[in-house]
Protein backbone atom coordinates (compact mmCIF):
# COMPACT_ATOMS: atom_id res chain seq x y z
CA UNK A 1 0.00 0.00 0.00
CA UNK A 2 1.56 2.98 -1.17
CA UNK A 3 0.46 6.09 1.23
CA UNK A 4 3.95 8.43 1.12
CA UNK A 5 5.66 9.38 -2.25
CA UNK A 6 8.93 7.00 -1.98
CA UNK A 7 7.51 4.76 1.12
CA UNK A 8 5.24 1.67 1.90
CA UNK A 9 3.75 -0.18 4.31
CA UNK A 10 4.24 -4.07 5.19
CA UNK A 11 2.26 -5.80 8.14
CA UNK A 12 2.86 -9.20 8.46
CA UNK A 13 4.10 -11.74 11.16
CA UNK A 14 7.44 -10.72 12.39
CA UNK A 15 9.57 -13.04 10.02
CA UNK A 16 12.97 -13.11 12.08
CA UNK A 17 14.74 -12.88 15.25
CA UNK A 18 15.46 -8.84 14.28
CA UNK A 19 11.59 -7.95 13.44
CA UNK A 20 10.82 -9.89 16.93
CA UNK A 21 13.67 -7.93 18.71
CA UNK A 22 12.03 -4.98 16.91
CA UNK A 23 8.27 -5.48 17.97
CA UNK A 24 9.48 -6.08 21.65
CA UNK A 25 11.45 -2.61 21.44
CA UNK A 26 8.93 -0.47 20.05
CA UNK A 27 6.16 -1.76 22.73
CA UNK A 28 8.58 -1.53 25.64
CA UNK A 29 8.91 2.39 24.12
CA UNK A 30 4.77 2.86 24.56
CA UNK A 31 3.94 0.75 27.51
CA UNK A 32 6.85 0.87 29.73
CA UNK A 33 8.89 4.50 28.99
CA UNK A 34 6.00 6.48 27.78
CA UNK A 35 2.53 5.37 29.29
CA UNK A 36 4.18 3.66 32.52
CA UNK A 37 2.05 0.61 32.61
CA UNK A 38 4.57 -1.76 33.47
CA UNK A 39 7.55 -1.13 35.69
CA UNK A 40 10.06 -3.03 33.95
CA UNK A 41 8.77 -5.04 30.98
CA UNK A 42 5.38 -5.70 28.90
CA UNK A 43 6.05 -9.20 28.28
CA UNK A 44 3.95 -11.48 29.89
CA UNK A 45 2.70 -15.45 29.38
CA UNK A 46 1.05 -15.00 26.19
CA UNK A 47 4.52 -14.24 24.63
CA UNK A 48 5.89 -17.45 25.40
CA UNK A 49 3.19 -19.07 23.72
CA UNK A 50 4.25 -20.46 20.20
CA UNK A 51 0.68 -19.89 18.66
CA UNK A 52 0.79 -16.16 19.79
CA UNK A 53 1.24 -13.92 16.50
CA UNK A 54 3.71 -11.08 16.80
CA UNK A 55 2.75 -8.82 14.07
CA UNK A 56 4.85 -5.97 12.53
CA UNK A 57 4.61 -2.52 10.49
CA UNK A 58 7.64 -2.42 8.28
CA UNK A 59 7.90 0.84 6.52
CA UNK A 60 9.61 0.28 2.91
CA UNK A 61 12.29 0.69 1.54
CA UNK A 62 14.20 1.05 4.72
CA UNK A 63 13.24 -2.00 6.06
CA UNK A 64 12.41 -0.25 9.79
CA UNK A 65 9.98 -1.73 11.76
CA UNK A 66 7.32 1.28 12.66
CA UNK A 67 4.47 -0.40 14.90
CA UNK A 68 3.88 -3.74 16.41
CA UNK A 69 0.37 -5.99 17.97
CA UNK A 70 -0.17 -9.34 19.59
CA UNK A 71 -2.49 -11.64 19.06
CA UNK A 72 -2.99 -14.42 20.86
CA UNK A 73 -5.53 -17.37 21.18
CA UNK A 74 -7.50 -18.32 24.83
CA UNK A 75 -7.67 -22.41 25.51
CA UNK A 76 -11.59 -21.65 24.44
CA UNK A 77 -10.71 -20.67 20.81
CA UNK A 78 -11.27 -16.67 21.54
CA UNK A 79 -8.57 -14.40 19.88
CA UNK A 80 -7.33 -11.16 22.10
CA UNK A 81 -5.31 -8.73 20.18
CA UNK A 82 -3.25 -6.14 22.30
CA UNK A 83 -0.39 -4.51 22.95
CA UNK A 84 -0.91 -2.06 19.65
CA UNK A 85 1.97 0.12 19.29
CA UNK A 86 3.64 2.93 16.98
CA UNK A 87 6.54 4.59 16.79
CA UNK A 88 6.39 8.26 17.91
CA UNK A 89 7.74 9.30 14.66
CA UNK A 90 5.15 7.21 12.54
CA UNK A 91 2.11 8.47 14.52
CA UNK A 92 -0.25 10.06 12.74
CA UNK A 93 1.03 10.07 9.51
CA UNK A 94 -0.08 9.52 5.89
CA UNK A 95 1.22 5.70 6.11
CA UNK A 96 -1.45 5.05 9.03
CA UNK A 97 -0.09 2.47 10.83
CA UNK A 98 -2.58 1.83 13.30
CA UNK A 99 -5.02 1.14 11.42
CA UNK A 100 -2.99 -1.32 8.84
CA UNK A 101 -2.07 -3.02 12.25
CA UNK A 102 -5.46 -3.60 12.98
CA UNK A 103 -6.74 -4.95 9.58
CA UNK A 104 -3.24 -7.49 9.35
CA UNK A 105 -4.29 -8.40 12.92
CA UNK A 106 -7.93 -9.30 12.02
CA UNK A 107 -6.93 -10.82 8.66
CA UNK A 108 -4.39 -12.65 10.29
CA UNK A 109 -6.81 -14.29 13.31
CA UNK A 110 -9.62 -15.16 10.74
CA UNK A 111 -7.40 -17.14 8.62
CA UNK A 112 -6.76 -19.12 11.37
CA UNK A 113 -10.49 -19.50 12.21
CA UNK A 114 -11.35 -16.72 14.66
CA UNK A 115 -14.98 -16.50 15.19
CA UNK A 116 -14.40 -14.13 18.20
CA UNK A 117 -11.69 -11.61 18.20
CA UNK A 118 -11.49 -8.93 21.12
CA UNK A 119 -9.44 -6.30 22.88
CA UNK A 120 -9.06 -4.41 25.99
CA UNK A 121 -8.81 -0.81 24.67
CA UNK A 122 -7.74 2.42 27.01
CA UNK A 123 -10.50 4.97 26.89
CA UNK A 124 -8.65 7.06 24.52
CA UNK A 125 -8.62 4.52 22.13
CA UNK A 126 -12.14 3.51 21.67
CA UNK A 127 -13.00 6.13 19.22
CA UNK A 128 -9.69 5.45 16.63
CA UNK A 129 -11.64 1.32 17.24
CA UNK A 130 -15.24 2.37 16.49
CA UNK A 131 -13.49 4.08 13.20
CA UNK A 132 -11.74 0.81 11.81
CA UNK A 133 -15.21 -1.05 12.88
CA UNK A 134 -14.62 -2.30 16.23
CA UNK A 135 -17.69 -2.50 18.56
CA UNK A 136 -17.44 -2.01 22.38
CA UNK A 137 -19.18 -4.91 24.90
CA UNK A 138 -18.97 -5.27 28.34
CA UNK A 139 -18.15 -3.13 31.06
CA UNK A 140 -14.62 -1.25 31.39
CA UNK A 141 -12.15 -2.83 33.60
CA UNK A 142 -8.86 -1.95 35.51
CA UNK A 143 -5.80 -3.34 33.78
CA UNK A 144 -2.64 -1.95 34.50
CA UNK A 145 -4.17 0.56 36.38
CA UNK A 146 -5.76 2.14 33.87
CA UNK A 147 -9.50 1.83 32.31
CA UNK A 148 -9.86 -0.20 29.94
CA UNK A 149 -12.92 -0.90 27.47
CA UNK A 150 -13.65 -4.45 26.09
CA UNK A 151 -14.30 -4.48 22.12
CA UNK A 152 -14.66 -6.71 19.25
CA UNK A 153 -14.04 -6.85 15.99
CA UNK A 154 -16.94 -5.97 13.92
CA UNK A 155 -17.01 -9.50 12.18
CA UNK A 156 -16.39 -10.83 15.39
CA UNK A 157 -19.30 -13.01 16.97
CA UNK A 158 -19.85 -12.00 20.17
CA UNK A 159 -18.27 -14.03 23.29
CA UNK A 160 -19.94 -17.37 23.94
CA UNK A 161 -22.16 -17.27 20.70
CA UNK A 162 -21.92 -20.51 18.73
CA UNK A 163 -19.69 -22.27 21.51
Amino acid sequence: MTAEPGRTLVCRPAGSAEELRAHYAIREEAFVREQGLFAESDVDEFDDDPGTLHIVAICQPAGDVVGAVRCFRRPDGTWFGGRLAVAGGYRGTRLRVAPALVKTAEDEVRRRGARVFLAYIQPQNVRFFEHVGWVGIGETVEYAGVPHRLMRAGWSEEPGEGA
